[in-house]
């Protein structure tokens, strides 16, 4: 009745063995549940890379949906996982890493660009390429190269006001930012592979507009969760004074004291 191609089953259903693997884990030591977390886990990405693969741009979002993150995962894990190597094998205190691994780390953030910069010039497969699937992977890639301009300029302009001989880092968020701003004229001006200038014009200003006010409003959400905790705490009234130990309590008190010193002199 169902197959791979159903999202109840590619999608769906790996999205709940996923959450019930967090759940084993959370589960205590001894509990015999918490074995089945990693075999649980193990097969909810197995379902996951399987139905990523047979994904169509013409399929329901949820498919679309998971062959864009089959398809960023890689060039996103590399700059992420190269910024954290250049952070924390620099010269900072708390870097448990060594220095050398540094450059290697921006050669990763690099590269993850690039990765993305190739997918762009290259005829992109039929999951990212039609229907509702270009659009999502068009409105991630608007987005990515938004915030990564945005975030590389201010960190860049943040390590010249601080000083301190950063030129390195200035001058490398600096080509991180033109790079992306690069990019992104280049897919405004002149489009992509398989999407005219026109189609990203159409993405950015009715997608990146939506996701722009879904992350407003979620920020707006846990601003007002913040303050309504912050009222609640604020009005809640002081707790009661916890009155002295009666002399029947400290009796009992002292005895157990008594009790346990002389164990311990026992066992000297």
């Amino acid at each position: 009745m169902f197959g791979m191609s159903d999202p109840l089953v590619g999608f769906w259903l790996p999205l709940v063995f996923f959450c019930l693997a967090i759940g084993f884990w959370l589960t205590d030591r001894k509990d015999p549940r918490k074995n089945l977390a990693k075999p649980v886990l193990v097969l909810s990405i197995a379902l996951v890379v399987i139905f990523g693969t047979s994904t169509r741009g013409e399929d329901t979002s949820e498919t679309a949906l998971l062959a864009v993150f089959l398809h960023m995962l890689i060039p996103v894990a590399f700059m992420a996982i190269g910024t954290l190597i250049a952070t924390f094998s620099g010269p900072s205190p708390v870097g448990p890493l060594p220095r050398g691994l540094r450059p290697m780390g921006f050669a990763m953030a690099f590269s993850g660009l690039l990765w993305i910069a190739w997918m762009l010039i290259s005829e992109p497969p039929s999951a990212i390429a039609n229907g509702i699937g270009q659009t999502i992977w068009g409105a991630w890639v608007d987005t990515f190269l938004s915030v990564l301009i945005l975030i590389a300029a201010l960190a860049g302009a943040f390590c010249v006001m601080m000083g301190d001989e950063r030129h390195k880092e200035a001058l490398t968020l600096g080509a991180l930012t033109i790079a992306g701003g690069a990019m992104f004229y280049e897919i405004m001006q002149n489009g992509s592979e398989g999407l005219s200038a026109s189609g990203w014009h159409s993405i950015h200003w009715e997608q990146l507009m939506f996701l722009i006010g879904g992350l407003l409003g979620m920020v707006a959400a846990g601003i007002s969760f913040i303050a309504l905790v912050y009222m609640a705490e604020k009005r809640a009234p002081d707790p009661d004074v916890v009155p002295p130990l009666s002399e029947e309590e400290k009796s009992v008190v002292e005895a157990v004291l008594r009790s346990n010193l002389s164990l311990l002199e026992g066992e000297e």
